[in-house]
């Protein structure tokens, strides 16, 4: 069956050199691809997985720091190094 697809041109050049390198039709890198992809999706259960969740870590920062963002922190920190 033919079809249609419209894919990024990254995308497209990745799959034409993959197919180059091992010398096989690009149709049958295309197809390849889907198949995997779709038993990826499977075995992670599709748009019905359980999305991933950050655990909180604590990292032991003085009262004075709490609330603030790591970036300012460093801006901070490098702040007092160049300082002295």
């Amino acid at each position: 069956m033919r079809t249609t697809l419209n894919i990024s041109d990254a995308l497209l050049a990745e799959l034409k050199i993959h197919a180059a390198r091992r010398e096989v039709p690009f149709r049958e890198v295309v197809e390849k691809a889907l198949h995997a992809g779709l038993a990826q999706l499977d075995r992670e259960g599709g748009a019905e997985a359980e999305p991933f969740r950050v655990q909180p870590w604590a990292l032991g920062l003085k009262p004075a720091y709490h609330g603030v963002s790591l970036n300012q922190l460093d801006d901070q920190w490098e702040a007092e190094r160049t300082a002295r």
